[in-house]
């Protein structure tokens, strides 16, 4: 006959062992204090017999079980039986990831801190953009507004400030960081073309521009000759009259 002994305070079940005959009687046996001789029960997995009002019961045993804390999912342990996961704040799954909580028995997804990722993500790749066009710009602001730098370096200064701009849009944007296009970086062959077509245009400008004064001092150059001709022939024409000889008058 096995005479189970189990814990004064818990009632867990501790051992097993031979129960002795009572030797004043042939058919007892002698029980200790704090032990049955009531069989244990078939012992499911992660369970450990309690001995509770009378009768074993069955509790929780999770003791060599690896599992997560549900506060931070770091790895956790149960070292006594009795103890279900729940109340020591624990779990059998592990974590996914840092953006999940613990939440009714189950890792959910944390959407404030995947959006927290998503926009901190968004913000580096603003940072780094921001800071390699402001290197192409570093130290040039006053020859611009001088009026030092050359047409082409003016205008890459000006794309690139353009390029910032649009930096500030994207990240100013109501849908921001969840619906992202970044403007493209400035192409210095685009820039150069249209350098050199505004350099043609100014430059068509200009010939037309003289073309229209050139014709402008002829036209006013023949005017100026006529008038001459013009005057000329008037004075000449008083100097004949004033020269002509008088005529004959008759004699009474």
């Amino acid at each position: 006959m096995l005479c189970n002994q189990y814990d004064n305070l818990t009632g867990r079940y501790v051992a097993s062992f031979l129960a002795e005959r009572d030797p004043m009687d042939a058919n007892r046996y002698l029980v200790p204090a704090f032990c049955t001789l009531t069989p244990l029960p078939e012992v499911p997995a992660r369970s450990w017999p309690f001995w509770q009002d009378g009768k074993w019961m069955m509790q929780p045993d999770y003791r060599g079980v690896r599992l997560y804390r549900t506060d931070t999912g770091e790895p956790g342990e149960i070292t006594v039986a009795g103890v279900s996961p729940d109340e020591a704040g624990l779990t059998e799954f592990p974590r996914p990831s840092d953006e999940y909580v613990w939440s009714d028995g189950a890792w959910v997804l944390d959407e404030a801190a995947v959006a927290e990722r998503v926009r901190a993500a968004a913000m580096e790749d603003f940072y780094a953009r921001m800071e390699g066009a402001r290197q192409r710009n570093l130290g040039k602001s006053d020859a611009r507004v001088t009026g030092k730098l050359s047409d082409i370096e003016a205008a890459m200064f000006d794309a690139w400030a353009a390029y910032q701009v649009a930096l500030v849009r994207v990240v100013d944007s109501p849908t921001f960081p969840d619906d992202i296009v970044w403007p493209d970086e400035p192409d210095p062959q685009a820039v150069l073309a249209k350098v050199e077509a505004e350099r043609a245009e100014k430059a068509a400008r200009e010939a037309e521009e003289a073309a229209r004064r050139e014709e402008e001092a002829r036209r006013n150059e023949a005017a100026k000759t006529a008038s001459d001709v013009e005057s000329a022939l008037l004075a000449g024409d008083e100097t004949a009259r004033d020269t002509e000889a008088p005529a004959d008058v008759d004699a009474k």
